[in-house]
């Protein structure tokens, strides 16, 4: 619970309620704290509903002000930070799931799940109008990236740190039994992204042969997985720089 002494201007807190009589399907309301105000009724505990960021930069802002909701010193109780969230949310977890789910024996990748990567890659290797290739597993946000450098080619990942603490030591281990340490090695997001690169050879069976590594060793590909390809080419690099000229 939120206690007075704990309120922190600016910080938010959460109210959870409940779609159903049966108290199985949470609704959880963000708020931020404004600070209390006193009226007829006695000390009110003052919160927003935070404030959606603008489509676009020339975007109408809108002059409507953020919906307010107060709680008086007995309803103060309904108001949790992070900590108490998750307590709420363990509390219901164990009402979940309502139906279990199918247990479905989950197999390694075959060769015949992965034997796309062959194709696909010499497109992106063979056509150098292509500047890069984005290779996830269908359902997923797993895969890697690769791009094309003046001379040779890059790696790429966007790892979650915060979510998966062992997914950037997985594809570290995994370079550095190569020995091929990251060109590229920093963070985004407030953390919460870790964006590593790393120079891959030439050759398309040995990038053929990383990108099967990586997709069954760091992520555990499974049998009968799919892998979505995206190809990003110079023309729309450019169109993407022209349009944001414009936009300047």
């Amino acid at each position: 619970m939120a206690r007075p002494e704990t309120l922190v201007v600016g910080n938010c807190y959460f109210s959870v309620g409940f779609y159903d009589q049966d108290l199985l399907l949470p609704i959880i309301d963000t708020l931020v704290y404004v600070g209390q105000e006193e009226d007829e009724q006695g000390r009110m505990w003052l919160f927003k509903q935070p404030e959606s960021p603008s489509a676009s930069d020339d975007t109408v802002p809108s002059f409507e002000p953020p919906t307010m909701a107060a709680f008086s010193d007995s309803q103060l109780h309904d108001i949790v930070d992070f900590e108490g969230l998750l307590e709420r949310l363990r509390e219901i977890g164990v009402d979940h799931p309502l139906k279990s789910p199918p247990n479905v024996a989950a197999e390694p990748a075959s060769i015949e799940d992965v034997a796309s990567l062959t194709p696909e890659v010499a497109k992106f290797l063979d056509d150098p109008e292509f500047v890069g290739v984005t290779i996830t597993i269908r359902f997923t946000d797993d895969g890697l990236s690769l791009s094309r450098r003046e001379v040779g080619y890059d790696m790429g990942f966007f790892t979650h740190p915060r979510r998966d603490p062992n997914e950037d030591s997985k594809i570290l281990s995994l370079f550095g039994s190569i020995g091929v340490q990251p060109a590229v090695d920093y963070l985004s997001n407030g953390g919460r992204t870790r964006v590593l690169t790393f120079p891959v050879v030439s050759e398309g069976g040995s990038i053929v042969d990383l990108c099967r590594r990586v997709l069954t060793a760091v992520y555990a590909m499974r049998r009968g997985d799919l892998l979505d390809y995206h190809f990003l080419r110079k023309a729309e690099i450019a169109k993407q720089h022209e349009s944001e000229g414009e936009g300047g």
